[in-house]
């Protein structure tokens, strides 16, 4: 179908600016729509010239909106079946005939099945798309929800930790108060006596005291990173050295090892011999050095050196 070689005065809405982006087969669709509203004589409202429609004009005469027909022309829009028919068989009757035209009603139905199949694709792919972003959306949500599950957990088993540590530097408070009025009172017993005494049954006890609390702490630990908590068993060893005092904490080495947490026990030795006062890590050497564990003090020593 051939192009007019000029747009009558009064028509050039006609001639539509048809975008890039628009599809070959809409885009062939609108120019043949184009070059049908050439033929068209609707009957001149009373604002415009006689002979120049404008496309208000057109719109009424061929049953459909102004906005409607310009979408139709420009391809940003495909119109019905009916609706293109009806265009069609209205400029035959303002042309006077079908060969005027210079296309045919057929011609015309396979082009705008071409333009309804390229928008059809256009779907599927829009389709695909949103489909692709609502699972992409469905998963992120499954991971925010997951993230927030798992510092809630986080949480929760930091404030338990922390009730933990809590509750273990009471228990320690505890034996260093009953350690101190238990020296307070061998001092004064040993001020009054006049000779030496042996080694009382209560420093036994002290000793039996330390090494006590040290295994509870260290049998805690066990259990902690048996249960797959690494940080927090060793956070809870951190804290409670804090509290110790160097033969506690020369125990708690040693309850470590003999619990098998040899890992745990190493990091521990490491951590407390580069954080700790010299004087802090060589009352624990001294310590350990008296309870035959000779590797565990030279560990300490490197540790404080580094």
């Amino acid at each position: 179908m051939g192009r007019s070689e000029a747009v009558p005065a009064g028509r050039n809405w006609i001639d539509k600016k048809v975008r890039s982006d628009v599809p070959p087969g809409q885009r062939a669709l609108a120019r043949a729509l184009q070059d049908l509203c050439r033929h068209i004589t609707p009957p001149p409202s009373s604002k415009s010239p006689q002979g120049a429609p404008t496309q208000a004009d057109a719109a009424r005469h061929l049953l459909c909106s102004e906005s409607s027909l310009s979408r139709f022309l420009s391809g940003q829009s495909v119109p019905r079946l009916p609706s293109v028919e009806h265009l069609y068989k209205t400029a035959v009757a303002d042309a006077g005939g079908e060969h005027v035209l210079g296309i045919s009603l057929d011609d015309l139905r396979r082009l705008h099945k071409t333009a309804l199949d390229e928008r059809c694709q256009s779907c599927v792919a829009l389709r695909s798309q949103l489909a692709s972003a609502e699972a992409q959306t469905t998963t992120a949500e499954a991971e925010l929800a997951s993230l927030r599950q798992s510092a809630s957990d986080s949480a929760a088993e930091l404030e338990s930790l922390r009730r933990e540590v809590k509750s273990l530097r009471n228990a320690v408070f505890e034996l260093q108060a009953t350690r101190a009025g238990l020296q307070a009172r061998l001092t004064t017993q040993a001020a009054l006596a006049p000779l030496p005494v042996p080694r009382r049954r209560g420093d036994r006890q002290r000793s039996k005291n330390d090494v006590s609390a040290a295994r509870q702490v260290a049998k805690r630990a066990a259990e902690l990173r048996s249960g797959g908590r690494q940080d927090a068993a060793l956070a809870l060893l951190r804290h409670t050295t804090e509290v110790l005092s160097p033969v506690e904490i020369a125990a708690l080495f040693r309850a470590l090892r003999q619990e098998r947490q040899n890992e745990l026990v190493d990091n521990l030795i490491h951590i407390f011999g580069r954080d700790r006062r010299d004087q802090e890590v060589m009352h624990v050497t001294w310590e350990l050095h008296k309870q035959g564990a000779a590797d565990d003090v030279g560990a300490l020593l490197r540790a404080a050196m580094e």
